[in-house]
């Protein structure tokens, strides 16, 4: 689930910055959501990249263990 959060987030900061080249700045959304929207997709595929490395220590420690 949290690779789909930031994915999308993701997704949608790129076509809002494509989308807001072409228009005049006063259309734009404030900077303060931009940046709350890349924070977000940043957090969730970076935890998302953590479990996955954590995962792999713990499943190393059992192995050696037995």
């Amino acid at each position: 689930m949290k690779r789909l959060c930031g994915l999308l987030c993701t997704i949608a900061l790129c076509v809002t910055m494509y989308h807001n080249s072409f228009t005049e700045e006063k259309v734009a959304p404030s900077p303060v959501l931009i940046q709350s929207v890349a924070l977000l997709a940043f957090g969730c595929l970076g935890l998302s990249t953590a479990d996955k490395i954590w995962a792999k220590k713990k499943d190393g420690d059992t192995k050696t263990e037995a």
